[in-house]
């Protein structure tokens, strides 16, 4: 009995993960259980995203999710905002050890900053590779001085998506179009350069 009790307490105290099942291991952190899954998560799906439900909601992407023995996909979903002025870090799979560790997402007080203006030249780099970009429906456009700025991700200390919007080319001519921005990689950072008008 005594030796059942150690053990108890030998894994609250953070000792080294138990096997559990042939995929995963547990293991104990402050914070509580710790799911550890031993095949890397499949690579992200694209997911088309469906017009907001309105104000207030923001687009929550889809994940892998370990659950019987094997990898299933968890479709993205439209939420409802608790406050304003709060923002979604998404989730993530996270390389630990042998395995790999689902960082739950969360809201968080620090709103996402506002998108570059078109044109704008600002220099953002990430520590991490981005996620696969979000497939968005594109509405019809207003007119056709307008064109499409696809969503992106943009890094701010986690990734967050900027929905895409249109916008009125600023000297509209025959053959204008906008070219997107896009993350390229430079050393072991990624560099944002942010797309322009032609």
């Amino acid at each position: 009995m005594k030796i059942t009790q150690l053990s108890l307490i030998a894994l609250a105290l953070g000792a080294a993960p138990v096997a559990v099942r042939a995929g995963l291991d547990i293991g104990i952190n402050i914070g509580g259980p710790e799911v550890i899954v031993r095949s890397a998560p499949p690579p992200e799906r694209m997911e088309v995203i469906p017009q907001d439900p309105g104000p207030g909601y923001i687009w929550i992407r889809g994940h892998w999710v370990w659950r019987h023995e094997r990898w299933e996909w968890f479709d993205g979903h439209w939420d409802r905002v608790a406050r304003p002025g709060y923002a979604w870090i998404p989730g993530q799979w996270v390389a630990r050890g042998s395995g790999w560790v689902w960082i739950e997402g969360h809201y968080s007080t620090q709103p996402p900053p506002p998108p570059p203006r078109p044109g704008q030249q600002v220099e953002v780099v990430a520590s991490e590779a981005p996620p696969t970009p979000i497939v968005e429906a594109i509405p019809v456009a207003p007119g056709p001085e307008f064109f499409w700025i696809g969503g992106h991700w943009h890094w701010n200390g986690g990734w967050v998506w900027i929905r895409g919007h249109f916008d009125r080319h600023p000297h509209f001519h025959p053959g204008a179009y906008w070219e997107a921005g896009r993350w390229d990689r430079r050393g072991g950072s990624w560099v944002w350069h942010e797309g322009h008008w032609r």
